[in-house]
């Protein structure tokens, strides 16, 4: 596993998400970095979320069962700021 920008970044460093959808726990300071083909929704089931999003000039933070919608075509990084559990569809 290689660092991330603030955290531990899991393998693979980015996950093309094309499918159903992704569900997914990470501990504090976790980095995921994922690209998405299509518009999806992120809903952060329990913890807290920092979320970039490439172009996009501001950073979000999810608290549990809040959601946003996820551009397509984008790199995203999602890190916890405490365990938390998310889902992508």
């Amino acid at each position: 596993m290689s660092e991330g920008i603030r955290g531990k970044m899991h393998s693979p460093a980015l996950i093309k998400s094309e499918g159903e959808g992704l569900a997914s726990c990470i501990d504090r300071e976790e980095l995921l970095a994922i690209k998405l083909e299509r518009q999806k929704r992120l809903l952060c089931k329990s913890g807290l979320l920092w979320v970039t999003i490439q172009d996009d000039r501001n950073d979000y933070l999810l608290g549990g069962e809040k959601e946003m919608q996820i551009p397509r075509s984008r790199k995203v990084l999602i890190e916890a700021e405490k365990p938390s559990c998310f889902q992508i569809d």
